[in-house]
């Protein structure tokens, strides 16, 4: 089921988020996610404008995330467990529904996450440093056409 984020999923969407992160940025030391876990809270999901949930229909768990500002898609989470099934293309189709021109950024390192988003047709748009990780991170969005 997609819906709508409500207050009351702030707990679950947080757990979510740092499950997925940690999984998926292994280059990044497990203390870089412990901090970030209350900016997660009281400043990543305040400054959305759109959140949108998945809710697995067996557990009644939130299984994948949508956060927006604008048309910045700052977080596509998919719980680990819930990869691998087509969840993360789904919730894609329905980011670019809901924002034809929306761009991301993506860990230059996080290989998984640069080829799932290749295959769904985003395009590399800029290299740049993430300040707060030192990181290089690539800014995707869809080729104009």
């Amino acid at each position: 089921m997609i819906r709508p984020f409500t207050e009351s999923d702030t707990e679950d969407v947080v757990r979510l988020w740092l499950e997925s992160a940690r999984s998926s940025h292994s280059f990044l030391p497990p203390s870089f996610w412990n901090s970030a876990e209350n900016d997660i809270r009281t400043l990543y999901l305040p400054m959305s404008d759109e959140i949108v949930l998945h809710i697995d229909d067996a557990s009644g768990k939130v299984d994948a995330v949508l956060a927006f500002a604008s048309s910045y898609l700052g977080a596509l989470l998919v719980a680990p467990q819930a990869q691998g099934r087509g969840l993360g293309s789904r919730m894609l189709r329905i980011a670019r529904r809901m924002h034809p021109d929306l761009t991301l950024t993506v860990y230059k390192d996080n290989a998984r996450a640069v080829a799932f988003y290749e295959r769904q047709g985003l395009a590399v748009l800029e290299e740049r440093v993430e300040s707060s990780t030192g990181c290089a991170e690539f800014i995707m969005g869809f080729p104009q056409a």
